[in-house]
């Protein structure tokens, strides 16, 4: 589903650096499966990060997009 700008301009950088390595996910969903196991994201290492965003990537596509959702606003993302 495409994003409408208003939408993007309302990401945090890390949903963009996301948004531009995915398809067919929702960032938030990715940031917030990473805040799971890594509450701050800023004291990552760009590998460390990109092994998180991996991680979190497959936890959200593992959980559907209704309990990444539900996940998501629970980290008020």
């Amino acid at each position: 589903m495409a994003k409408t700008m208003g939408e993007m301009a309302r990401w945090t950088y890390y949903q963009r650096f996301i948004a531009e390595r995915t398809r067919d996910i929702d960032p938030r969903h990715v940031e917030a499966w990473m805040r799971v196991e890594h509450p701050t994201l800023d004291g990552l290492a760009p590998e460390a990060f990109i092994t998180a965003m991996h991680a979190a990537l497959a936890s959200a596509v593992d959980a559907g997009p209704e309990a990444s959702e539900a996940l998501t606003v629970s980290f008020g993302l």
